[in-house]
């Protein structure tokens, strides 16, 4: 799989935690169960129309064991607050850091959190249907920073060769995309990741599952997305999660 494509599918939620981000032509660029072509973005909200204005922290507005259950572990070493600085230079988002420093500064940007969940028996789970789960959420200062961010997000997943998919929206507005791309583990089985990204007044929420093909469709990460809108509608408890070890955010190696 050309890198350009495999970029499209991680750099909003960080795939490498679950496989490196190398060339492989020879990997299936197709999108797998559960998507089509036609455009993914939609309007609207399954629960409310309500655009809250939240205040920090960011992590309690995100996914938590407590939600999902003990069939996952929690990748301490992928959980931590993420600032705007660090973020900014994010080299699979932003062209350059001062490009990343504007475009956050514009958008008002306040906080970020990050988590993931490893599925009990990794890779032997994941062949019977198990899959891994990564969290982003960021929190701007007000409805239109986070809108300007979100369209940003999406545009640049939509136009860098991610297939789009038709999901139920979530929050004010939400976009899906899929892509498959190596295997699980030494297996010859392909690897399937599905993102749903959607905004809830200043909260920009981002869910990415890795699992197997012939298993999964974005159902399951959008099912997670309206656990975190849910928090951020108050409609279930919103709790800052217990600091880690490693609870902040990595800075990004220079470019070779």
């Amino acid at each position: 799989m050309p890198r350009r494509l495999l970029l499209a599918a991680c750099a909003l939620a960080a795939v490498p935690v679950f496989a490196a981000c190398g060339d492989d032509d020879d990997a299936d660029a197709g999108a797998g169960p559960g998507t089509s072509t036609a455009s993914a973005q939609t309007a609207g909200a399954t629960n409310s129309n309500d655009s809250p204005t939240l205040s920090t922290p960011a992590s309690k507005y995100s996914v938590s064991i407590d939600d999902i259950g003990i069939a996952w572990l929690t990748d301490i070493a992928n959980t931590y607050i993420i600032d705007a600085t660090a973020y900014g230079k994010q080299p699979m988002l932003f062209g350059n850091e001062a490009e990343g420093k504007k475009l956050l500064t514009d958008w008002g940007y306040l906080e970020g959190y990050e988590t993931a969940y490893i599925p009990e028996g990794r890779d032997t789970s994941v062949l019977k249907g198990a899959y891994y789960i990564k969290v982003e959420t960021h929190l701007f200062k007000d409805e239109e920073g986070a809108n300007k961010a979100f369209k940003y997000f999406a545009d640049y997943a939509a136009t860098s060769g991610a297939s789009p998919v038709n999901i139920q929206p979530v929050g004010n507005v939400s976009v899906a995309f899929a892509t498959s791309y190596g295997t699980i583990g030494s297996t010859n089985v392909k690897a399937l990741y599905h993102q749903v990204v959607f905004r809830r007044g200043n909260v920009i929420t981002i869910l990415l599952t890795k699992g197997a093909q012939g298993f999964m469709t974005v159902e399951p990460a959008r099912e997670l997305a309206l656990i975190a809108d849910e928090k951020i509608l108050g409609e279930r408890p919103a709790v800052e999660p217990t600091p880690t070890s490693s609870y902040k955010t990595p800075t990004p190696a220079p470019k070779p």
